[in-house]
């Protein structure tokens, strides 16, 4: 059944509003733009501690995060469509691979890979694909997605999707793999095959758990995704030469994006080094980056890729809204296929640069600041155009 109302919400106006926005249907009004300014964060980076029992009694988490979202829609005027994340860091496909991890330590902690696997390239020969039911952090998720689907009165959708490149690093080590590149390029092709592999496995398990079929999701990275069902989080592709990339990278990326309908990358801070290589990623639907403040580096982004794919601008939310949109703002022409997608902490905001710096603003008052921000400027930018 499809999910059209949470709460006394309605979300299809939202739901076409985002679709529309990934397709590159021109916006006509300020109001076609999607804004979404997430109060009710799964993760506990910039916020205060989760309830006991968050992370490891699913009772709990549904709980916080279908109240959350109640909490944002009677309070945020913007396009937030609910669904419940399994949050358990950025490390769950490594944990799976034998990385050590950490449990949440309290505030603004979460749980956390704390070292690699394998320390040499006859170690690396010697990983196995993981078993998906016993192995890491993959059976704890499992367990939080399946309660939601049971239990829960919001769609689920999949863990965080760190990408094979970012896993592989944190399984191997930075140092390691990066210097495997030059080195040792075979295990290097060998650990993203088998890394690629496992995280084609994970994603295809955690979609038959939530109901999910490729080419769609109920939610990736807090953003409701009708075009493109698979995420990669590839931050690290700030890390190595378009060349590495591009022998190392891109035929593993490509594959998943065929095998899930297309999909979304994400990437924070400066980029533009890899923008021929993103853009050769044909089946890729959008580029989702968090610019942190760097309004030439987005203006390289929309200037890549407008009307090409879909650009999601995703930051922590910025203390001074105003300002930090209209910095980013000046000079863009076209905002077809922009989709802002931002993130309200409750102890930080962003600066001008995109530096973190402490607030004591509700998250509810920056969240319809964002809101009010983002849908002037558009108004502004379209009324130039017309």
């Amino acid at each position: 059944m499809e999910f059209l109302s949470f709460r006394g919400h309605d979300l299809r106006a939202r739901k076409e509003k985002i679709k529309k926005a990934m397709l590159l249907v021109p916006p006509e009004t300020a109001e076609d733009v999607p804004v979404l300014a997430h109060t009710s964060c799964y993760f506990a980076f910039g916020n205060a501690r989760r309830p006991e029992g968050y992370w490891t009694d699913p009772a709990v988490m549904l709980a916080f995060q279908q109240d959350g979202y109640e909490r944002h829609l009677n309070a945020v005027r913007d396009d937030v469509v609910p669904y419940f994340m399994p949050w358990f860091g950025t490390g769950v496909l490594a944990t799976a691979f034998g990385c050590p991890g950490r449990e949440s330590a309290g505030a603004g902690d979460e749980p956390t890979v704390t070292g690699p696997a394998v320390s040499s390239v006859e170690e690396a020969a010697r990983l196995k694909m993981p078993d998906l039911e016993r192995d890491g952090w993959m059976p704890r998720v499992a367990r939080f997605m399946d309660y939601a689907v049971r239990h829960g009165e919001m769609p689920v959708g999949p863990s965080d999707l760190n990408s094979p490149l970012s896993t592989a690093l944190q399984i191997c080590g930075y140092e390691n793999f990066l210097c495997w590149m030059y080195e040792e390029p075979h295990a290097v092709e060998d650990v993203m095959s088998l890394v690629t592999e496992a995280f084609i496995r994970w994603v295809r398990y955690q979609k038959r758990v939530a109901g999910e079929a490729a080419g769609w999701s109920n939610g990736l990275q807090g953003l409701y995704t009708p075009v493109g069902g698979v995420w990669l989080s590839d931050d690290d592709l700030i890390n190595i030469g378009p060349e590495f990339y591009r022998r190392f990278v891109l035929p593993h990326y490509r594959r998943i994006y065929e095998e899930f309908g297309g999909g979304h990358l994400h990437w924070c801070g400066r980029g533009s080094h890899q923008f021929g290589n993103l853009l050769a990623l044909e089946s890729a639907n959008s580029v989702n980056n968090s610019p942190m403040g760097d309004a030439a580096e987005l203006r390289r982004l929309f200037a890549a890729f407008s009307g090409k794919k879909a650009i999601i601008l995703q930051d922590v939310a910025p203390a001074d809204a105003q300002a930090y949109y209209g910095k980013l703002f000046e000079g863009l022409q076209d905002l077809t296929g922009l989709l802002v997608s931002t993130f309200v902490t409750e102890f930080l905001a962003g600066d001008l640069d995109g530096a973190s710096v402490p607030t004591d603003v509700p998250p509810e008052r920056r969240a319809n600041a964002v809101v009010k921000a983002v849908r002037d400027l558009a108004g502004g930018i379209l009324a130039q155009k017309a």
